[in-house]
């Protein structure tokens, strides 16, 4: 997703939660506000959001990856 017209930066911020059977995980969060802590960025470039199921559905892993300076 493209965010801002911001050069791309050299650091990376990760979020990312699990979810399985659909009941456990749920509150966790992978946002972009979350990325951007854990990475320290203050002007972001751009983010990208992954979606990977594993074992047919039944355990998901969210990720949020944000880039900028």
């Amino acid at each position: 997703i493209g965010i801002t017209s911001n050069p791309v930066g050299n650091k990376c911020g990760k979020a990312e939660y699990w979810r399985i059977l659909y009941i456990f995980g749920g509150k966790a969060d992978a946002g972009i506000d979350k990325a951007v802590k854990t990475g320290g960025i203050t002007n972001i470039s751009h983010a990208d959001f992954v979606v990977k199921n594993y074992f047919m559905g039944l355990a998901v892993k969210y990720s949020t990856n944000v880039y900028g300076e």
